[in-house]
């Protein structure tokens, strides 16, 4: 599987478009943890979202992104198949766990 970066336009936000963000965060949700989704970011002004997807190609990430619950509101700008991605490690993953004495 390759990794993609997603450049997503997004459009106003209408009433619709609040009543379907639960519906969009449970996607996402879903997304994460079946791995096809590794991070998700909307920029501070709610016109862009930016995300990297784990797909065999360009046409599973379009179809990923059409079953969103928002898909009328994106507009995909730009797909671009990443060389690696890195992300930081919680340090309280990295931490041994807690030693019992029973």
């Amino acid at each position: 599987m390759k990794s993609y970066m997603v450049n997503i336009a997004l459009g106003d936000f209408t009433e619709e478009f609040m009543r379907l963000i639960p519906l969009q965060r449970a996607q996402v949700n879903i997304l994460m943890q079946s791995n096809r989704l590794a991070s998700y970011a909307v920029s501070m002004d709610r016109q862009a979202l930016w995300m990297v997807m784990n797909a065999e190609n360009e046409q599973e990430i379009e179809s990923l992104v059409t079953a969103m619950p928002l898909h009328k509101y994106m507009h995909i700008e730009e797909i671009r198949e990443l060389m690696f991605h890195e992300r930081a490690v919680p340090q309280h993953s990295l931490a041994m766990p807690a030693f019992s004495l029973n």
